[in-house]
């Protein structure tokens, strides 16, 4: 016995919005204003005044609800530098992101959100 479209629909349908509401509560406590969001991919674009930065929230349901601000860092002397890089990588493999080799985790991010929000349509505003 299968299950009916309609059932199936609705059950996407709570469960983006789910993820959009994940996205904005994880948004609202770091002061991030959201500009696009998407609870179907996962992923939601902003900028935080208080670091002056573009900032990236993500969800996978294998890591969890991720908050990125866009940065140059300094990667090498970071301890969090293996944790980013397979995050991002991670991520990448979710997207079906080919990710170039020998780049920072900074990088990679920019690669990675650039590829993204251009997948999605989104127009980059400034932040």
């Amino acid at each position: 016995m299968g299950v009916s479209r309609p059932f199936i629909s609705k059950a996407q349908g709570i469960a983006e919005a789910r993820i959009e509401k994940l996205l904005r509560n994880a948004a609202y406590v770091n002061r991030i204003n959201i500009e696009q969001i998407s609870g179907k991919y996962g992923f939601a674009v902003g900028y935080c005044s208080a670091y002056d930065s573009r900032t990236y929230v993500t969800y996978s349901p294998t890591i969890g609800v991720q908050m990125w601000f866009s940065h140059k860092g300094e990667c090498q002397s970071c301890a969090q530098l293996n944790e980013c890089e397979k995050i991002l990588k991670e991520l990448g493999k979710e997207w079906r992101i080919k990710i170039p080799a020998a780049l920072q985790p900074t990088d990679i991010a920019v690669y990675l959100f650039d590829s993204i929000v251009g997948r999605l349509g989104w127009i980059r505003t400034e932040g």
